[in-house]
């Protein structure tokens, strides 16, 4: 079965099941508490379309591992219902794209994190390696040719 057959199906699968329905069979595959219908219940009161409506269910729960999240359900009902939409296509094309945004700023999120990380482990680093030069410098049995060594060592292995 291609992409665009599954895809069909799911659209199908979508506009022919009511939300309760459609939550129903999620929550028998999942073991979904009541708590879920009554997340539900208070959403459906963005008067979504019931085909939108079961995109938003199929959504929070592949997000939040087969469960529903208030919160990010209503910010998504209300962004779906300032951009107009209508249909279970349209629902799906803004929900990955979306997700696909998410991911993309949490990876570079991460990566600048990492980065902010750095000099501070660096400096980290630089005040050990300060500190073991100070220390071999105010060692009486050291001599300088010996010092002199340790500090080369150092800042070879610095670079």
């Amino acid at each position: 079965m291609n992409i665009c057959s599954k895809e069909d199906e799911l659209v199908q699968r979508f506009e022919n099941t009511n939300p309760e329905e459609f939550l129903n069979e999620l929550s028998d595959s999942t073991g979904s508490t009541k708590e879920n219908f009554e997340i539900l219940e208070q959403i459906w009161k963005y008067n979504l379309p019931d085909s939108v409506l079961n995109v938003l269910i199929h959504f929070t729960f592949r997000i939040f591992d087969t469960k529903l999240s208030k919160s990010f359900m209503e910010k998504i009902a209300i962004d779906w219902i300032r951009k107009k939409v209508k249909t279970p296509r349209e629902a799906m094309e803004l929900s990955t794209k979306r997700y696909r945004e998410y991911r993309e700023w949490a990876k570079n999120a991460a990566k600048e994190d990492r980065e902010a990380k750095k000099p501070s482990q660096l400096n980290k680093i630089e005040s050990t390696r300060s500190k073991a030069i100070e220390l071999a410098a105010s060692s009486s049995s050291m001599s300088d040719e010996d010092l002199g060594k340790f500090v080369r060592e150092m800042f070879k292995s610095w670079f």
